[in-house]
């Protein structure tokens, strides 16, 4: 008997309850080598490698009646084919695991930079490229068309593998700010921190850009662009190409409009 476990020591040897190798032995899972005549069971060394495989197995979130409909008919090859798709069903959760983990780091580095911005500052910043990828035009459509845009192209990018929740915006042709039609936006879109591939998508143009952090409601944009197109004719400056509104921080850190976070980013010549 002493190459035999009793059901304590084999339960601490893997850290679980001795309950659940109770529970195993009655629903025919796992029994023990050994019953003795007063009700004691024991469990032998060469039976850990079989209860190993149903550990793996229950983390994966295989239901114990899969597991123990495998071991009924358990076979090598059976082995691989379980093996192999859980290997795949483990490569997609690291995968969403560390989508998710780059989506809080880059929230984690919005809020932080939430805590330097200067609001309602006007500076001019070199800009490298970004990568967006567009919406359908929605300049001079009606409101509806555009809700109806927005909603299709968020639900398109959300559902795709290009989608890590980076900061999403909306673009003004410069003409519109010009004429003070500060709302007719052109295109709303994702802005993506690499090159997609086999996807079409547009390309911010690397250059001199005046940048402007706003707290405040959107419907009290337009005092921003006057204040932004008085600056402008006071340095004599011309912009170029479109405006572009980065949502930094919405409703996902406050439910007071007045706290909202955007970026004025206007391309100058």
């Amino acid at each position: 008997m002493e190459k035999y476990f009793t059901t304590n020591e084999f339960a601490k040897l893997y850290n679980i309850n001795k309950k659940t190798l109770i529970y195993y032995d009655e629903i025919g899972l796992f029994k023990p080598a050994i019953i003795k005549e007063n009700g004691y069971r024991y469990y032998s060394i060469h039976q850990c490698g079989l209860f190993e495989v149903i550990l793996i197995l229950k983390q994966l979130g295989m239901p114990l009646k899969s597991i123990k409909d495998y071991f009924e008919n358990r076979s090598m090859e059976e082995l691989e084919n379980i093996l192999i798709e859980q290997k795949l069903n483990i490569e997609n959760q690291i995968k969403n695991l560390n989508k998710i983990n780059k989506v809080i780091k880059n929230k984690l580095n919005i809020l932080e930079l939430c805590k330097t911005l200067k609001f309602d500052t006007i500076q001019i910043e070199d800009m490298e490229e970004e990568y967006f990828v567009l919406s359908k035009k929605t300049r001079n459509k009606d409101e509806l068309t555009i809700l109806k845009t927005l909603y299709e192209h968020t639900s398109q990018i959300y559902k795709s593998d290009i989608y890590d929740r980076f900061n999403f915006g909306a673009m003004i042709k410069d003409t519109d700010i010009i004429n003070s039609d500060y709302l007719n936006y052109s295109y709303f879109y994702i802005k993506l921190d690499k090159k997609p591939k086999n996807i079409d998508y547009f390309i911010k143009p690397k250059g001199k850009y005046i940048v402007l952090y706003h707290r405040g409601h959107w419907l009290k944009f337009n005092k921003v662009y006057e204040k932004i197109k008085y600056y402008l004719k006071s340095k004599n400056i011309s912009i170029i190409g479109y405006v572009y509104e980065e949502y930094i921080l919405y409703e996902e850190a406050t439910n007071i409009p007045e706290e909202y976070i955007t970026k004025f980013m206007i391309q100058i010549s």
